[in-house]
């Protein structure tokens, strides 16, 4: 089949609604991102930790940064409050080395630097649950899989009659979050289909370090609007074929500050719309042994950006206004093949094309195809002894082949202490905007390569009342891809630095009083170090930590239940000092620090009724000054409260 006719038929199938390979029921010990099949976490070598539904309602509807902040091994950016960009760091690698999923749906945004995704264009309402597996994983998943990876799950209708569901939540900022949705369920047919809106006059995002600039607009605020929403709906057509379409979008309105683009007038508004949405069908067939999945996806993403700057240039005062105009588009398809072999295990097969396309306005339109093969053994080969071993093929029509493998292992030493580890390589392509831009990009660029493992215990104390997970790990990254200069006020993407990045995730829970009260706790020590560049001496970067990563983060809580309808959740999180750039006024790099800070917070919920539940939160209570990233704003003592109904 040629090219062009391939390209299309993937696109008929998107058309037609075909999904997914991550959508089965799941069992709460069951995980699927990890192996790419459904298995007790338990059997898994590789470090994962899952976010439940309620876990993620306890955290608010704001944006998914309040998931993920203080997750093991895991620090989540959001650039100066509500509405602003989302990204995380996941075991010290780049924002840009962790792929995302969606429903098991790559969404990586083409027309980014490195194919980041904002995450606040994803409402938390609509997400049931968050597997995050850390470690390369780029044997299973290819290109971006450096640090790890993130499936984000949506919700899935359950059997019985159709259930209606209304959360709203306001508070500080302006705040208000709206969302509703239906789901239910019958002997063949599931669905589950929701709305979310979300609003938030915000504050000042720039000038967090210098208070004449907040004393210039002090009643000024930077607004967010957000509206998301997703379908998910799954048919059995007979006693061994399923079809399911899932469908997730979201768009959101900001207003943001010219900042440093403009040094003259830093508060200039600047705005930006932007539109995310994925779809995904998938026809699963399964008799005896085997398991076919074929899956078509295809993945949107629109932005428009209207920026005012104000600057002097060699003596000369400069007004510039732009707009800018982006579209991105990912599609493809996937054939999975899962055999069972019995007492030999379990044997995965795997085969997959993907399209990616940037159109910046430019009259070129840039482009690249992926084609890939993987494959996967798992054995259990001895009681309590789980093996997996994949390995992947990647081909990319910009710059050619890459090969990556993993091995992981689980062992139950005893029926209270379990030994789990994890070895492999990652890998993760340049992106369209680094190869083929017409200021910066270099189609020389060579793809980042990681090799990494980890080593773990986790341990069960007092009768099951306690639980530890320690886990040390340790990633070595090279040909880092960085802009470098050229000349004045030019310069081009390189291959140049290699990074060595370890440390140690600790997880633990302990039941101090069963039914009333639990203390949970999640810390990571984190050693980032850049090597030094030969072709540059005299870069700033040599021998320095990795921007923005807390050498210590720590987060505990402690759920208590008072009574029967009653939840209360203080929480305390300790993020260390991180090293940030910004620029001299001649617009030259400097490296910062960004102080370490202590947050408070605090939950209660109220069941009033089986149907009807009331929850307030109060966030950074000794309202302490910090920043995530350099000269942003953060909150400062805020509160929310809500309401959920159900019908």
């Amino acid at each position: 089949m040629s090219k062009r006719a391939l390209r299309a038929t993937l696109l008929v199938g998107c058309a037609l609604n075909t999904l997914p390979l991550f959508a089965q029921d799941q069992q709460p010990d069951l995980v699927i991102t990890p192996n790419r099949v459904p298995m007790s976490i338990q059997q898994i070598g590789s470090s994962v930790t899952v976010i439940t539904q309620d876990e993620i309602e306890k955290q608010g509807t704001k944006s998914l940064y309040d998931v993920f902040v203080g997750q093991p091994g895991l620090h989540a950016v959001e650039n100066g409050g509500p509405g602003g960009f989302v990204s995380v760091l996941m075991r010290g690698a780049e924002s840009r080395h962790t792929l995302i999923l969606i429903d098991g749906v790559r969404i990586g945004d083409p027309t980014s630097t490195g194919n980041e995704i904002d995450l606040s264009l994803i409402p938390p309402s609509d997400v049931e649950r968050i597997e995050i597996t850390r470690g390369p994983q780029s044997a299973l998943y290819g290109s971006d899989a450096i640090g790890g990876v993130i499936n984000i799950i949506t919700k899935k209708g359950k059997k019985g009659p159709p259930v209606w569901r209304l959360r709203t939540e306001g508070g500080s900022y302006g705040t208000l979050t709206n969302n509703v949705s239906v789901s239910g369920a019958t002997d063949d047919t599931s669905y589950s289909i929701g709305f979310d809106q979300f609003h938030a006059d915000g504050f000042k995002r720039y000038g967090y370090r210098i208070p004449r600039l907040a004393a210039i607009n002090p009643s000024g605020t930077d607004p967010v609007n957000r509206y998301g929403g997703n379908a998910r709906i799954s048919k059995k057509l007979n006693d061994w074929l399923t079809f399911e379409f899932g469908l997730q979008a979201g768009w959101s309105k900001i207003q943001f500050d010219g900042g440093d683009n403009s040094p003259l007038a830093p508060l200039l508004p600047n705005f930006q719309t932007a539109w995310q949405g994925s779809t995904y069908q998938k026809m699963i067939a399964e008799q005896g042994a085997f398991r076919t999945t074929l899956s078509t996806f295809m993945t949107r993403f629109v932005k428009d950006t209207k920026t005012h700057s104000i600057y002097d240039y060699l003596g000369t005062i400069y007004d510039d206004r732009y707009n800018y105009h982006y579209r991105g588009t990912r599609l493809g398809a996937e054939l999975q093949e899962d055999v069972r072999l019995g007492s030999m295990g379990t044997l995965t097969l795997g085969t997959r094309y993907e399209e990616e396309k940037s159109d910046t306005g430019l009259p070129d339109i840039k482009r690249q195809d992926t084609k890939s093969i993987f494959a996967l053994y798992q054995i259990s080969p001895i009681d309590r002894l789980n093996l997996s071993f994949g390995t992947r093929l990647d081909h990319v029509s910009s710059f050619g082949s890459f090969t990556t493998y993993r091995a992981t292992g689980s062992y139950a030493l005893t029926p209270t202490t379990r030994l789990h580890g994890s070895y492999g390589t990652g890998a993760k392509s340049p992106s369209l905007y680094q190869l083929f831009d017409g200021f910066y990009g270099n189609a020389a660029l060579k793809p980042e390569r990681s090799t990494g493992y980890d080593v773990g215990i986790e341990q069960t104390f007092l009768s099951g009342d306690a639980r530890v997970d320690v886990t040390w790990f340790n990633n070595r990254v090279s040909n880092l891809i960085d802009w470098l200069s050229t000349g004045p006020y030019s310069g081009s993407y390189f291959n140049v630095n290699r990074a060595h990045i370890s440390g140690t995730e600790v997880s633990a829970e302990y039941n101090l009083v069963p039914t009333f009260a639990k203390v949970k706790l999640a810390y990571t020590w984190l050693d980032t170090r850049i090597d030094p560049n030969p072709a540059d001496p005299s870069d700033i970067d040599n021998g320095a930590r990795l921007l923005r990563r807390p050498g210590h983060s720590l987060r505990v809580s402690m759920p208590i239940t008072p009574a029967p309808d009653w939840t209360l959740e203080p929480t305390v999180r300790f993020v260390g000092s991180r090293a940030d750039k910004t620029f001299d006024p001649a617009g030259n790099e400097l490296r910062v620090e960004l102080k370490p800070y202590v947050r408070f917070d605090a939950l209660a919920q109220y069941k009033m009724s089986r149907n009807i539940s009331f929850f307030m939160r109060a966030e950074n209570l000794t309202n302490v000054k910090y920043e995530n990233v350099y000269n942003y704003g953060t909150a400062g003592r805020s509160a929310y409260a809500g309401l959920q109904m159900t019908w």
